[in-house]
């Protein structure tokens, strides 16, 4: 299994504090439990995660994580004031973002 980076020798980003887990990193360590369902297998494989240390000065109470799949990066941050949700769609051709808030009923946004 893959350790995880000490932050402060990471590489894959310059001076952020960005910790990054591969799909397949995330594959593997299901694995390692027991047999992988082949649904959440080909998804793990598909998915990165990363985490952007919060900054407490800027109000920030939580990281941001952001997860990459199905060319979608959807990131998350708890604020001070309130909870950031990011959704960047510019690697897919999609057009249109439908999505919900709390059950509230779908609503529909152009992306570009």
């Amino acid at each position: 299994m893959t350790s995880w980076i000490d932050p402060s020798k990471n590489t894959d980003s310059i001076g952020d504090g960005q910790r990054t887990v591969s799909g397949q990193q995330l594959a593997g360590a299901l694995a390692l439990l027991g047999p992988v369902d082949p649904v959440y297998a080909e998804v793990l494989t598909n998915l990165n995660l990363r985490v952007y240390p919060g900054d407490a000065t800027a109000g920030d109470r939580s990281a941001y994580v952001v997860l990459d799949l199905h060319g979608v990066s959807i990131g998350v941050k708890r604020r001070a004031a309130d909870l950031y949700l990011r959704a960047d769609t510019t690697e897919t051709d999609d057009r249109l973002i439908a999505f919900e808030i709390n059950g509230g009923g779908e609503t529909d946004l152009p992306t570009r």
